[in-house]
Protein backbone atom coordinates (compact mmCIF):
# COMPACT_ATOMS: atom_id res chain seq x y z
CA UNK A 1 0.00 0.00 0.00
CA UNK A 2 1.12 3.56 -0.72
CA UNK A 3 1.33 6.06 2.37
CA UNK A 4 -0.31 9.41 2.08
CA UNK A 5 3.36 10.85 2.60
CA UNK A 6 3.93 9.73 -0.61
CA UNK A 7 0.88 9.87 -2.33
CA UNK A 8 1.69 14.05 -1.47
CA UNK A 9 4.70 14.09 -2.30
CA UNK A 10 3.72 12.81 -5.69
CA UNK A 11 0.83 14.75 -6.64
CA UNK A 12 2.45 18.00 -5.68
CA UNK A 13 4.17 16.80 -9.08
CA UNK A 14 0.62 17.65 -11.11
CA UNK A 15 0.70 21.61 -9.62
CA UNK A 16 3.04 22.40 -12.62
CA UNK A 17 0.89 21.38 -15.02
CA UNK A 18 -2.32 22.62 -13.48
CA UNK A 19 -0.59 26.27 -13.24
CA UNK A 20 -0.10 25.74 -17.08
CA UNK A 21 -3.12 24.40 -18.00
CA UNK A 22 -4.89 27.25 -16.19
CA UNK A 23 -3.18 29.42 -17.62
CA UNK A 24 -3.55 28.61 -21.19
CA UNK A 25 -6.81 27.55 -21.12
CA UNK A 26 -8.07 30.31 -19.67
CA UNK A 27 -5.70 33.64 -20.25
CA UNK A 28 -3.44 32.76 -22.71
CA UNK A 29 -5.46 33.42 -25.64
CA UNK A 30 -7.02 36.37 -24.05
CA UNK A 31 -3.33 38.39 -23.63
CA UNK A 32 -2.55 37.98 -26.94
CA UNK A 33 -5.48 38.51 -28.41
CA UNK A 34 -6.62 41.49 -25.96
CA UNK A 35 -4.01 42.70 -24.58
CA UNK A 36 -0.86 42.50 -27.14
CA UNK A 37 -3.16 43.05 -30.14
CA UNK A 38 -2.41 39.78 -31.91
CA UNK A 39 -4.85 38.64 -34.25
CA UNK A 40 -6.87 35.82 -32.84
CA UNK A 41 -6.71 34.24 -35.66
CA UNK A 42 -2.99 34.20 -35.67
CA UNK A 43 -2.51 33.29 -32.05
CA UNK A 44 -5.03 29.98 -32.23
CA UNK A 45 -2.83 29.05 -34.93
CA UNK A 46 0.41 29.40 -32.85
CA UNK A 47 -1.70 27.28 -30.18
CA UNK A 48 -1.85 24.82 -32.58
CA UNK A 49 1.10 24.60 -33.96
CA UNK A 50 2.83 24.02 -30.70
CA UNK A 51 -0.36 21.09 -30.25
CA UNK A 52 1.38 19.73 -33.64
CA UNK A 53 4.63 19.27 -31.98
CA UNK A 54 3.62 18.33 -29.06
CA UNK A 55 1.75 14.92 -30.99
CA UNK A 56 5.58 14.26 -31.89
CA UNK A 57 7.28 15.06 -28.88
CA UNK A 58 4.56 13.35 -26.14
CA UNK A 59 4.57 9.84 -27.43
CA UNK A 60 8.70 10.15 -28.00
CA UNK A 61 9.11 11.08 -24.23
CA UNK A 62 6.97 7.89 -23.47
CA UNK A 63 8.43 5.53 -25.80
CA UNK A 64 11.96 7.05 -24.41
CA UNK A 65 11.09 7.22 -20.42
CA UNK A 66 10.04 3.57 -21.01
CA UNK A 67 13.12 2.36 -22.57
CA UNK A 68 15.49 4.31 -19.70
CA UNK A 69 17.29 2.62 -17.25
CA UNK A 70 19.30 4.59 -14.42
CA UNK A 71 20.30 4.76 -10.94
CA UNK A 72 16.89 6.99 -11.08
CA UNK A 73 14.49 4.96 -12.59
CA UNK A 74 12.97 5.24 -16.05
CA UNK A 75 11.32 8.53 -15.59
CA UNK A 76 12.88 10.86 -12.81
CA UNK A 77 15.85 11.89 -14.93
CA UNK A 78 13.61 13.62 -17.57
CA UNK A 79 11.42 14.96 -14.66
CA UNK A 80 14.48 16.38 -12.56
CA UNK A 81 15.97 18.85 -15.67
CA UNK A 82 12.41 19.81 -17.08
CA UNK A 83 12.14 22.93 -14.84
CA UNK A 84 14.66 24.53 -17.27
CA UNK A 85 12.32 24.93 -20.60
CA UNK A 86 9.61 24.99 -18.79
CA UNK A 87 9.64 28.09 -16.54
CA UNK A 88 11.82 29.89 -19.06
CA UNK A 89 9.48 29.13 -21.70
CA UNK A 90 6.32 30.34 -19.73
CA UNK A 91 8.09 33.36 -18.54
CA UNK A 92 8.57 34.93 -21.84
CA UNK A 93 5.34 33.86 -23.09
CA UNK A 94 4.33 36.44 -21.16
CA UNK A 95 6.83 39.23 -21.66
CA UNK A 96 5.62 41.08 -24.83
CA UNK A 97 3.91 44.51 -23.89
CA UNK A 98 2.00 46.74 -26.25
CA UNK A 99 4.93 49.60 -26.38
CA UNK A 100 7.30 46.89 -27.65
CA UNK A 101 5.47 47.55 -31.42
CA UNK A 102 6.11 43.99 -32.30
CA UNK A 103 4.33 43.28 -35.70
CA UNK A 104 1.75 41.23 -36.53
CA UNK A 105 4.36 38.20 -37.87
CA UNK A 106 6.41 38.99 -34.71
CA UNK A 107 4.18 38.41 -32.33
CA UNK A 108 2.77 35.41 -33.96
CA UNK A 109 6.61 33.87 -34.09
CA UNK A 110 7.25 35.07 -30.04
CA UNK A 111 4.24 33.70 -29.16
CA UNK A 112 4.43 29.95 -31.31
CA UNK A 113 8.27 29.51 -29.85
CA UNK A 114 7.40 30.08 -26.69
CA UNK A 115 4.64 28.17 -26.05
CA UNK A 116 6.18 25.42 -27.89
CA UNK A 117 9.46 25.81 -25.53
CA UNK A 118 6.71 25.56 -22.26
CA UNK A 119 5.17 22.47 -23.68
CA UNK A 120 8.32 20.25 -24.13
CA UNK A 121 9.23 21.29 -20.69
CA UNK A 122 5.93 19.96 -19.20
CA UNK A 123 6.40 17.03 -21.52
CA UNK A 124 9.67 16.30 -19.75
CA UNK A 125 7.98 16.28 -16.52
CA UNK A 126 4.38 15.30 -17.09
CA UNK A 127 4.61 12.36 -19.39
CA UNK A 128 7.51 10.96 -17.17
CA UNK A 129 5.45 11.13 -14.10
CA UNK A 130 2.27 10.60 -14.61
CA UNK A 131 3.80 7.14 -15.82
CA UNK A 132 5.54 6.66 -13.23
CA UNK A 133 2.15 6.73 -11.11
CA UNK A 134 0.35 4.15 -13.14
CA UNK A 135 3.84 2.19 -12.04
CA UNK A 136 4.26 2.54 -8.92
CA UNK A 137 0.69 0.65 -8.24
CA UNK A 138 -1.16 -2.07 -9.74
CA UNK A 139 -3.96 -2.03 -7.54
CA UNK A 140 -7.22 -1.24 -9.38
CA UNK A 141 -9.18 0.65 -6.90
CA UNK A 142 -5.72 2.10 -4.74
CA UNK A 143 -4.76 3.59 -8.52
CA UNK A 144 -8.00 5.34 -8.55
CA UNK A 145 -7.00 7.02 -5.43
CA UNK A 146 -3.74 7.71 -6.39
CA UNK A 147 -4.72 9.86 -9.83
CA UNK A 148 -7.62 11.44 -7.44
CA UNK A 149 -5.20 12.82 -4.86
CA UNK A 150 -2.73 13.68 -8.26
CA UNK A 151 -6.23 15.67 -9.83
CA UNK A 152 -7.71 16.80 -6.85
CA UNK A 153 -3.74 18.69 -6.50
CA UNK A 154 -3.85 19.84 -9.95
CA UNK A 155 -7.13 21.64 -9.75
CA UNK A 156 -6.40 23.21 -6.50
CA UNK A 157 -3.22 24.57 -8.01
CA UNK A 158 -5.28 25.80 -11.49
CA UNK A 159 -7.78 27.64 -8.70
CA UNK A 160 -4.84 29.13 -7.20
CA UNK A 161 -3.24 30.48 -10.09
CA UNK A 162 -6.64 31.64 -11.40
CA UNK A 163 -7.20 33.07 -7.90
CA UNK A 164 -3.72 34.72 -8.61
CA UNK A 165 -4.68 35.92 -11.31
CA UNK A 166 -8.04 37.17 -10.26
CA UNK A 167 -7.95 38.12 -6.99
CA UNK A 168 -4.15 39.92 -6.69
CA UNK A 169 -3.13 40.70 -10.01
CA UNK A 170 -5.68 41.79 -11.89
CA UNK A 171 -7.26 43.56 -8.94
CA UNK A 172 -9.66 46.63 -10.24
CA UNK A 173 -8.13 50.48 -10.72
CA UNK A 174 -9.80 53.57 -11.58
CA UNK A 175 -7.87 53.11 -15.16
CA UNK A 176 -8.67 49.57 -15.25
CA UNK A 177 -12.32 48.61 -13.99
CA UNK A 178 -11.76 45.24 -15.30
CA UNK A 179 -8.37 44.00 -13.89
CA UNK A 180 -7.69 41.43 -16.58
CA UNK A 181 -7.49 44.18 -18.97
CA UNK A 182 -4.54 45.66 -17.36
CA UNK A 183 -1.00 45.21 -19.46
CA UNK A 184 1.05 45.39 -16.57
CA UNK A 185 -0.48 42.72 -14.44
CA UNK A 186 0.39 39.95 -16.47
CA UNK A 187 4.06 39.53 -16.80
CA UNK A 188 4.16 39.32 -12.87
CA UNK A 189 1.51 37.16 -12.78
CA UNK A 190 3.49 34.95 -15.16
CA UNK A 191 6.58 35.39 -13.52
CA UNK A 192 4.75 34.03 -9.83
CA UNK A 193 3.70 30.94 -11.77
CA UNK A 194 6.50 29.75 -13.01
CA UNK A 195 8.76 30.06 -9.19
CA UNK A 196 6.00 28.08 -8.51
CA UNK A 197 6.54 25.73 -11.08
CA UNK A 198 10.21 25.21 -10.26
CA UNK A 199 10.00 24.62 -6.73
CA UNK A 200 7.30 22.12 -7.39
CA UNK A 201 9.03 20.15 -9.89
CA UNK A 202 12.38 19.62 -8.24
CA UNK A 203 10.20 18.82 -4.51
CA UNK A 204 8.11 16.00 -6.28
CA UNK A 205 11.12 14.61 -8.07
CA UNK A 206 13.51 14.30 -5.26
CA UNK A 207 11.35 12.83 -2.84
CA UNK A 208 9.64 10.38 -5.02
CA UNK A 209 13.15 8.88 -6.65
CA UNK A 210 13.97 6.37 -4.01
CA UNK A 211 9.89 4.48 -5.03
CA UNK A 212 11.95 3.46 -8.06
CA UNK A 213 13.75 0.55 -6.30
CA UNK A 214 11.11 -1.86 -6.94
CA UNK A 215 9.53 -1.02 -10.61
CA UNK A 216 10.04 -3.05 -13.36
CA UNK A 217 13.19 -2.10 -15.30
CA UNK A 218 13.06 -2.41 -19.31
CA UNK A 219 14.87 -5.27 -20.65
CA UNK A 220 15.23 -5.76 -24.58
CA UNK A 221 16.66 -3.87 -27.67
CA UNK A 222 16.20 -0.72 -28.43
CA UNK A 223 15.80 -0.98 -32.20
CA UNK A 224 13.23 1.35 -34.33
CA UNK A 225 11.74 -2.34 -35.73
CA UNK A 226 11.23 -3.47 -31.66
CA UNK A 227 10.43 -0.32 -30.87
CA UNK A 228 7.34 -0.13 -33.91
CA UNK A 229 6.39 -3.57 -32.88
CA UNK A 230 5.71 -2.81 -28.93
CA UNK A 231 4.01 0.47 -29.56
CA UNK A 232 1.64 -1.35 -32.09
CA UNK A 233 0.51 -3.46 -29.09
CA UNK A 234 0.21 -0.81 -27.08
CA UNK A 235 -1.96 1.48 -29.43
CA UNK A 236 -3.59 -0.98 -31.05
CA UNK A 237 -5.49 -2.43 -27.71
CA UNK A 238 -9.20 -1.65 -28.22
CA UNK A 239 -9.45 -0.46 -25.03
CA UNK A 240 -6.70 1.80 -25.51
CA UNK A 241 -8.13 3.12 -28.82
CA UNK A 242 -11.57 3.63 -27.28
CA UNK A 243 -10.65 6.00 -24.39
CA UNK A 244 -7.68 7.85 -27.08
CA UNK A 245 -10.96 8.82 -29.14
CA UNK A 246 -13.31 9.08 -26.38
CA UNK A 247 -10.85 11.77 -25.37
CA UNK A 248 -9.84 13.53 -28.07
CA UNK A 249 -13.75 14.56 -28.65
CA UNK A 250 -14.32 15.23 -25.22
CA UNK A 251 -10.88 17.76 -25.31
CA UNK A 252 -12.53 19.74 -28.35
CA UNK A 253 -15.67 19.83 -26.17
CA UNK A 254 -14.64 21.20 -23.08
CA UNK A 255 -11.24 22.65 -24.61
CA UNK A 256 -13.35 25.40 -26.61
CA UNK A 257 -15.67 25.93 -24.18
CA UNK A 258 -13.25 26.49 -21.13
CA UNK A 259 -11.10 28.86 -23.21
CA UNK A 260 -14.36 30.98 -23.76
CA UNK A 261 -14.74 31.14 -20.30
CA UNK A 262 -13.10 34.57 -19.29
CA UNK A 263 -14.75 35.96 -22.92
CA UNK A 264 -17.92 35.46 -21.88
CA UNK A 265 -17.81 36.51 -18.10
CA UNK A 266 -16.02 39.71 -19.41
CA UNK A 267 -18.34 40.75 -22.29
CA UNK A 268 -21.38 38.70 -22.21
CA UNK A 269 -22.16 38.36 -18.44
CA UNK A 270 -19.76 41.04 -17.64
CA UNK A 271 -18.11 40.80 -14.65
CA UNK A 272 -15.21 42.51 -13.10
CA UNK A 273 -12.01 40.35 -11.93
CA UNK A 274 -12.93 41.12 -8.58
CA UNK A 275 -16.23 39.19 -8.85
CA UNK A 276 -15.14 36.47 -11.53
CA UNK A 277 -12.68 35.57 -8.19
CA UNK A 278 -15.90 34.47 -6.42
CA UNK A 279 -16.27 31.32 -8.55
CA UNK A 280 -13.38 29.69 -7.60
CA UNK A 281 -14.33 28.60 -4.15
CA UNK A 282 -16.65 27.25 -6.21
CA UNK A 283 -14.54 25.46 -8.11
CA UNK A 284 -12.29 23.96 -5.33
CA UNK A 285 -15.65 23.21 -3.36
CA UNK A 286 -16.74 20.81 -6.45
CA UNK A 287 -12.74 19.68 -6.38
CA UNK A 288 -12.97 18.51 -3.52
CA UNK A 289 -16.21 16.92 -3.20
CA UNK A 290 -14.83 14.75 -6.30
CA UNK A 291 -11.92 13.87 -4.51
CA UNK A 292 -14.45 12.76 -1.60
CA UNK A 293 -16.82 10.54 -3.77
CA UNK A 294 -14.78 9.34 -6.88
CA UNK A 295 -12.87 6.50 -4.21
CA UNK A 296 -15.77 5.55 -2.83
CA UNK A 297 -18.43 5.29 -5.73
CA UNK A 298 -15.44 3.28 -7.47
CA UNK A 299 -16.46 0.41 -5.31
CA UNK A 300 -19.62 0.36 -6.41
CA UNK A 301 -19.98 1.33 -10.30
CA UNK A 302 -17.77 0.47 -13.25
CA UNK A 303 -15.51 2.97 -14.48
CA UNK A 304 -17.27 2.84 -17.53
CA UNK A 305 -20.50 4.11 -16.11
CA UNK A 306 -18.66 6.58 -14.00
CA UNK A 307 -17.50 8.48 -17.02
CA UNK A 308 -20.91 8.44 -18.73
CA UNK A 309 -22.44 9.98 -16.01
CA UNK A 310 -20.12 12.64 -15.78
CA UNK A 311 -20.11 13.18 -19.29
CA UNK A 312 -23.88 13.23 -19.26
CA UNK A 313 -23.70 15.69 -16.56
CA UNK A 314 -21.81 18.23 -17.67
CA UNK A 315 -23.42 17.84 -21.13
CA UNK A 316 -26.66 18.55 -19.29
CA UNK A 317 -25.39 21.72 -17.44
CA UNK A 318 -22.99 23.18 -19.68
CA UNK A 319 -26.00 25.52 -21.26
CA UNK A 320 -28.25 25.95 -17.93
CA UNK A 321 -27.47 29.46 -17.02
CA UNK A 322 -27.43 30.92 -20.83
CA UNK A 323 -30.61 28.77 -21.13
CA UNK A 324 -31.72 30.80 -17.94
CA UNK A 325 -30.90 34.10 -19.37
CA UNK A 326 -33.08 33.41 -22.42
CA UNK A 327 -35.98 32.86 -20.40
CA UNK A 328 -35.40 36.12 -17.95
CA UNK A 329 -34.60 34.24 -15.37
CA UNK A 330 -31.19 35.72 -14.52
CA UNK A 331 -29.97 38.23 -12.15
CA UNK A 332 -28.78 41.55 -13.83
CA UNK A 333 -25.70 41.67 -15.76
CA UNK A 334 -22.48 42.45 -14.23
CA UNK A 335 -23.93 42.04 -10.60
CA UNK A 336 -22.92 39.75 -8.08
CA UNK A 337 -26.37 38.01 -7.39
CA UNK A 338 -25.91 36.82 -10.81
CA UNK A 339 -22.50 35.40 -9.85
CA UNK A 340 -24.22 32.88 -7.24
CA UNK A 341 -26.86 32.37 -9.63
CA UNK A 342 -24.67 30.70 -12.12
CA UNK A 343 -22.83 28.84 -9.21
CA UNK A 344 -25.46 27.29 -8.16
CA UNK A 345 -25.12 25.27 -11.39
CA UNK A 346 -21.44 25.31 -11.73
CA UNK A 347 -20.81 23.66 -8.30
CA UNK A 348 -22.91 20.56 -10.03
CA UNK A 349 -20.98 20.71 -13.37
CA UNK A 350 -17.69 20.69 -12.37
CA UNK A 351 -17.89 17.69 -9.71
CA UNK A 352 -19.35 15.66 -12.57
CA UNK A 353 -16.29 17.07 -14.61
CA UNK A 354 -13.39 16.14 -12.31
CA UNK A 355 -15.09 12.86 -11.45
CA UNK A 356 -14.83 12.24 -14.93
CA UNK A 357 -11.49 13.24 -15.55
CA UNK A 358 -10.07 11.74 -12.49
CA UNK A 359 -11.57 7.88 -13.12
CA UNK A 360 -10.24 8.07 -16.92
CA UNK A 361 -6.57 8.93 -15.70
CA UNK A 362 -7.19 5.72 -13.58
CA UNK A 363 -8.30 4.02 -16.47
CA UNK A 364 -4.94 4.45 -18.42
CA UNK A 365 -3.02 2.04 -15.71
CA UNK A 366 -5.88 -0.74 -15.84
CA UNK A 367 -5.01 -0.37 -19.98
CA UNK A 368 -1.10 -0.60 -19.26
CA UNK A 369 -1.45 -3.86 -17.53
CA UNK A 370 -3.48 -5.19 -20.25
CA UNK A 371 -1.09 -4.23 -22.64
CA UNK A 372 1.35 -5.80 -20.93
CA UNK A 373 -0.32 -9.25 -21.05
CA UNK A 374 -0.12 -8.91 -24.69
CA UNK A 375 3.42 -7.55 -25.32
CA UNK A 376 5.06 -8.64 -22.07
CA UNK A 377 6.20 -5.13 -21.59
CA UNK A 378 5.36 -2.21 -19.12
CA UNK A 379 4.54 0.52 -21.33
CA UNK A 380 3.43 3.27 -19.50
CA UNK A 381 5.11 5.85 -20.64
CA UNK A 382 3.48 5.92 -23.90
CA UNK A 383 0.03 5.08 -23.07
CA UNK A 384 0.32 8.30 -20.29
CA UNK A 385 1.44 10.02 -22.79
CA UNK A 386 -2.09 10.62 -24.77
CA UNK A 387 -3.40 11.73 -21.68
CA UNK A 388 -1.16 14.41 -20.91
CA UNK A 389 -1.61 14.98 -24.41
CA UNK A 390 -5.10 15.40 -24.25
CA UNK A 391 -4.60 17.43 -21.57
CA UNK A 392 -2.84 20.03 -23.99
CA UNK A 393 -5.51 19.43 -26.12
CA UNK A 394 -7.93 20.53 -24.17
CA UNK A 395 -6.42 23.55 -24.41
CA UNK A 396 -5.02 23.68 -27.60
CA UNK A 397 -7.52 22.85 -29.75
CA UNK A 398 -10.03 24.60 -27.72
CA UNK A 399 -7.92 28.06 -28.06
CA UNK A 400 -7.52 27.14 -31.98
CA UNK A 401 -11.12 26.92 -32.52
CA UNK A 402 -11.93 29.83 -29.71
CA UNK A 403 -9.17 31.87 -32.42
CA UNK A 404 -10.89 31.10 -35.28
CA UNK A 405 -14.71 31.78 -34.20
CA UNK A 406 -13.43 35.39 -32.77
CA UNK A 407 -11.85 36.35 -36.47
CA UNK A 408 -14.60 34.83 -37.89
CA UNK A 409 -17.59 36.71 -35.89
CA UNK A 410 -14.29 39.61 -36.48
CA UNK A 411 -14.53 40.06 -32.54
CA UNK A 412 -12.85 43.37 -31.75
CA UNK A 413 -11.65 43.78 -28.09
CA UNK A 414 -12.17 47.52 -27.93
CA UNK A 415 -15.76 48.05 -29.87
CA UNK A 416 -17.55 44.36 -29.89
CA UNK A 417 -21.22 43.98 -30.28
CA UNK A 418 -23.93 42.42 -28.23
CA UNK A 419 -24.34 39.66 -30.57
CA UNK A 420 -20.81 39.15 -30.96
CA UNK A 421 -20.96 38.38 -26.96
CA UNK A 422 -24.63 36.66 -27.43
CA UNK A 423 -22.70 34.26 -30.06
CA UNK A 424 -19.78 33.49 -27.99
CA UNK A 425 -21.89 32.18 -24.65
CA UNK A 426 -24.17 30.42 -27.25
CA UNK A 427 -20.88 28.17 -28.79
CA UNK A 428 -19.68 27.96 -24.72
CA UNK A 429 -23.19 26.60 -23.75
CA UNK A 430 -25.37 25.26 -26.36
CA UNK A 431 -23.10 23.92 -28.72
CA UNK A 432 -21.09 22.21 -25.83
CA UNK A 433 -23.71 19.76 -24.80
CA UNK A 434 -24.10 18.56 -28.66
CA UNK A 435 -20.63 18.20 -28.55
CA UNK A 436 -20.74 15.65 -25.72
CA UNK A 437 -22.61 13.28 -27.51
CA UNK A 438 -19.93 11.96 -29.63
CA UNK A 439 -17.64 11.17 -26.53
CA UNK A 440 -20.25 9.67 -24.63
CA UNK A 441 -21.40 6.92 -27.26
CA UNK A 442 -17.30 6.23 -27.65
CA UNK A 443 -16.99 5.96 -24.20
CA UNK A 444 -20.15 3.54 -23.99
CA UNK A 445 -18.10 1.08 -25.78
CA UNK A 446 -15.89 0.79 -23.64
CA UNK A 447 -15.26 -2.87 -21.77
CA UNK A 448 -12.42 -3.31 -19.44
CA UNK A 449 -14.16 -4.03 -16.49
CA UNK A 450 -12.89 -4.46 -12.96
CA UNK A 451 -13.18 -8.52 -13.10
CA UNK A 452 -11.24 -8.18 -16.42
CA UNK A 453 -8.61 -6.63 -14.95
CA UNK A 454 -8.58 -8.63 -11.67
CA UNK A 455 -7.89 -11.58 -14.34
CA UNK A 456 -5.07 -9.80 -16.21
CA UNK A 457 -3.40 -9.02 -13.17
CA UNK A 458 -3.74 -12.86 -11.99
CA UNK A 459 -2.15 -13.74 -15.44
CA UNK A 460 0.27 -11.18 -14.91
CA UNK A 461 1.29 -13.09 -11.53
Amino acid sequence: MLTNKFKVNYSIGAIPNGIKTDTFTFFLLFFYSNIIGLNPGLAGLAIFIALCVDAITDPLMGTISDRTNSKYGRRHPYMMISFIPMSLGYILLFAPRQDWDMSQNDLFIWMTLFTVLTRIGMTLFDIPHRAFGGEVTKDYEERTLLMSWREMIAWVAGLSNAFLGYGVFFASTPEYPQGQLNPDAWFPFALTGAIIMIVTVLYSSFTTKDNNENLSKWTGTISLQEILKELKIAIGNKSFLIFFFGNLFLSLAWGLANTLTLFVNTYFWEFEATQIKYFLPIYLAATLLAFYITPRIIKVFEKRTIVLISIAGVGFLSPAAFVMFNLGLTPEKGSLELVFFISAFLVILITFNVIGIMVRDSMVGDIADEVELQSNKRQEGILFATVGFMQKLNAGLGSFFAGQVLAFINFDRLNHTAEQAYTLAFIQGPLTTLLMVVPFIIFFRYSLSAQRHKEIIKSLK
